[in-house]
């Protein structure tokens, strides 16, 4: 369970409206959004699902155009009982899950069920007493989801996104950002994980017993590629892979995101399935 999600340590929780004049006349207007840092990833919930694809879209590529700090758009319903996410490209999001947890519980501890795009049945969510945001992610149990492709390479498919989680960071040495995307564009093309909601290639740096991140993520129904800031799908793919190749579970490893923040992973390993997985 994550402890940088707590309000007092988010650099900055925008709220906001989208007005008449600042969308185009055929998006959707008066939507009520808020900006929350998870992770230092800068992510937008709009209050109110919106089920059209091409509308989700068309609000996207404006509140990024608004926003440029915002690398991922969803739209939320929150409820007593449970919550919705539907996340612009349809696609399944670590982060937007928490962030939408820590809104429906308004902050305040307790355990929450969400309706998450991308994935299928509920998932479970909400805020320790110590004010930490917690959500289940949604794994396969069968070992067999995550495939080693090469010495330093592993598939590892989830339920809405899937990530190439890579051990060799020499490939993106001396790269900047822009440079790093394009080549794991032509990676992820290459491997056809384009062909999925949402993809990603993870670089892990290992460093003692530290592991940082550099996420990528494609989501394809809204042709977006990010470099982003803190990827919680991402960690959870890590996570997996360590847990597979000790054969048992891991607890709150600490994953470092591009952000300088951490984002804590758990899996669940019994030696023959993945039973639980949580960030």
């Amino acid at each position: 369970m994550v402890k940088n999600f707590k309000q007092k340590n988010m650099e900055k929780i925008n709220y906001g409206k989208l007005n008449q004049n600042e969308v185009e006349p055929n998006v959707l207007s008066g939507y009520n959004f808020i900006i929350t840092r998870p992770g230092g990833n800068d992510t937008c919930l709009i209050n109110g699902i919106v089920r059209d694809p091409t509308e989700r879209k068309r609000i996207n590529d404006r509140i990024m155009k608004l926003f440029p700090n915002v690398e991922q758009v969803g739209f939320i319903e929150l409820g007593n009982v449970s919550s919705e996410l539907m996340m612009a490209g349809g696609e399944f999001c670590g982060n937007a899950t928490r962030s939408t947890a820590y809104l429906s519980l308004r902050g305040r501890s307790g355990i929450t069920r969400l309706r998450v795009s991308g994935v299928e049945g509920d998932l479970v969510a909400g805020i320790t007493k110590e004010g930490d945001a917690f959500a289940q992610m949604p794994i396969y149990p069968d070992p067999k989801k995550i495939t080693q492709i090469d010495k330093d390479r592993f598939l590892v498919e989830m339920q809405g996104i899937v990530h190439c989680v890579d051990f060799d960071t020499s490939r993106i040495q001396g790269l900047n950002p822009e440079e790093i995307k394009k080549m794991s564009m032509q990676e992820i093309k290459r491997l056809k994980l384009d062909q999925y909601p949402a993809s990603g290639m993870m670089y892990v740096e290992k460093k003692g017993d530290q592991y940082i991140l550099a996420p990528v993520v494609y989501v394809k129904e809204i042709d977006t590629l990010f470099y982003e800031t803190a990827c919680g799908s991402g960690t959870t793919a890590l996570g997996l892979v360590l847990a597979k190749k000790q054969g048992s579970s891991i607890i709150d490893k600490p994953v470092i995101q591009p952000s300088g923040m951490p984002i804590k992973v758990s899996v669940r390993n019994d030696g023959e399935s993945f039973t639980y997985a949580e960030i």
